[in-house]
């Protein structure tokens, strides 16, 4: 249901100047950060945004960024070739919410851009940041590889000492829902690893698309990885990519070795292995080599393919959280309005969604938990800026409110009117929509057809949206209004004109398509 999303890397047109995004001011205003803007800071936070590139970020400062932006190269250079605005972007959405586009650049004491590219960058990134006391650090990015898909790993250990020292991390999901596929390693005829297509093959398709290609990059890991970068691994996959006729186009196969102090040509420490190929539309098969031959029964895979126009009938939704979004001392954030914002059932991640939706000055929209990410962390440091001492826990529980779709609210008796469809309701997009009714949808509601109008079903008492607002009657309506607000009205008398309901899921029918994250928590200062 949207027109854009990221993956590891977005593309932002350059030129606006202080007001960058043209929906900032509906964030700001149906998300709760006003209150914030007009109280009085307790004490100023220390900043850091963490990311593979800023390209762009020096002529904003004093601009769209604060003042005393200070940018940390980190002991390697990222490659030309690598070079991205991701971060200067993220840093945009994060100073345009916490000091309302500038206009109280005060609760900012220090700001800090971390290059980040690569594990020595990571983690002298974090080094600093615990010696310079940072209270946030936000990290729109994930890793294919470096974690076991639990919460460990050399990646998250870093995170963890971060978290250990007091910062509040926040992180995203990641964007790999609809291009992650994991399974036990069980092996086959002539040592090929068992997958769920033809031949033993993971089948990936580069759909039509005007460039007349798929630019493509495959990580596949396993779990065996450990917290810190010494030791090795001596279980080796190799990777490879075929055409529909299996002839291959690209192959990784790195020869893995446990020796810690590895460091020869075709050989790796480490339980992954890359290759990038550009594809012409049509279909491929990612076959996978038991090279070791020393797997066991907890042993298990991962595939993770980042790219545009690509598809994977076989991808793995409910889990696809990435490292280290999966760090349980994390405040790990999806998108509700991207389909490819990842989660993860078994771990119960990501602890809050917000919305992504980003729109530039020229009309341009971005999604994808990458902006949710930097939208959460405003809301961090604008709390930790009025509690300093609050935890993460504490900082949850401020900024936050829960919801369940399968929990019901009013009966359909009550609420006089029904659906269109046998038992469900269909949830639809307005991509025009309105400010006001876009307002009401960044809380994580749905707009859904009824029986009588167009209305928005949200996962949670509405009111918590007004808090200013009670019910005099149990069927009162909460409608939100073209002028801004809301309004409580009787549901028997005259509804202002162009006003639409925010009603809970009825207790008696839910949604035709119900998000796989069924309960959680939604950004709501």
């Amino acid at each position: 249901m949207q027109k854009f999303l990221f993956t590891a890397i977005l593309a932002f047109s350059f030129g606006a100047q202080a007001q960058v995004f043209k929906n900032i001011s509906i964030l700001q205003n149906s998300l709760g950060f006003q209150k914030y803007y007009n109280a009085t800071t307790a004490k100023p936070v220390k900043v850091a945004i963490f990311d593979k590139g800023f390209e762009g970020y020096q002529a904003e400062i004093g601009k769209s960024l604060p003042a005393n932006t200070k940018y940390i190269a980190g002991p390697v250079a990222a490659p030309d070739d690598q070079k991205t605005e991701h971060g200067f972007r993220m840093a945009q959405i994060f100073t345009a919410l916490a000091t309302n586009n500038m206009q109280k650049p005060g609760v900012i004491s220090e700001f800090y851009l971390y290059n980040v590219f690569g594990y020595s960058n990571f983690k002298a990134a974090v080094d600093d940041a615990i010696k310079r006391g940072i209270d946030v650090i936000s990290y729109s990015e994930v890793w294919e590889y470096g974690g076991n898909n639990d919460g460990q790993g050399f990646i998250n250990a870093e995170v963890t000492r971060a978290t250990d020292a007091g910062i509040i991390w926040v992180n995203a999901a990641g964007n790999f829902a609809l291009t992650t596929y994991n399974s036990a390693i069980e092996t086959g005829a002539e040592d090929w690893v068992k997958l769920p297509d033809t031949n033993n093959a993971l089948a990936l398709r580069c759909e039509q698309n005007s460039s007349g290609k798929c630019l493509i990059k495959a990580v596949l890991s396993w779990n065996d990885f450990k917290n810190d970068t010494n030791p090795g691994t001596d279980k080796d996959l190799d990777l490879a990519i075929t055409d529909d006729m299996l002839n291959i186009i690209q192959t990784s196969g790195l020869k893995q070795s446990a020796d810690p102090n590895e460091n020869r040509p075709g050989y790796s420490k480490y339980a992954r292995e890359i290759l990038t190929a550009e594809l012409k539309p049509g279909t491929y098969y990612f076959r996978v080599k038991d090279r070791s031959k020393n797997f066991g029964k907890n042993d298990r895979l991962r595939l993770t393919v980042d790219g545009e126009n690509i598809t994977m009938p076989h991808h793995v939704v409910d889990e696809s959280i990435l490292n280290p979004g999966d760090n349980p001392s994390a405040i790990t954030v999806g998108a509700f309005d991207a389909n490819r914002s990842a989660i993860s059932l078994k771990l119960n991640k990501p602890d809050i969604v917000a919305p992504s939706s980003m729109i530039l000055q020229d009309g341009s929209e971005f999604r994808g938990s990458s902006n949710s990410t930097a939208v959460v962390a405003a809301g961090v440091a604008l709390i930790r800026s009025m509690n300093p001492g609050a935890d993460r826990t504490k900082v949850l529980a401020k900024m936050s409110k829960a919801f369940n779709w399968d929990q019901g609210g009013l009966s359909l008796n009550y609420l006089r009117f029904t659906s269109t469809t046998n038992g469900c309701f269909n949830s639809r997009e307005w991509m025009e929509a309105p400010d006001y009714i876009k307002q009401a949808l960044t809380t994580g509601g749905l707009l859904v057809q009824t029986n009588i109008q167009y209305r928005i079903m949200v996962p949670f008492d509405p009111f918590l949206l007004a808090p200013n607002l009670q019910r005099q009657m149990q069927d009162d309506m909460l409608v939100a209004l073209p002028q801004g607000g809301f309004q409580v009205i009787r549901r028997v008398g005259p509804v202002p004109q162009g006003a639409i309901e925010l009603f809970q899921r009825p207790a008696e029918m839910g949604l035709c398509e119900v998000p796989l994250k069924r309960a959680g928590r939604v950004f709501l200062l």
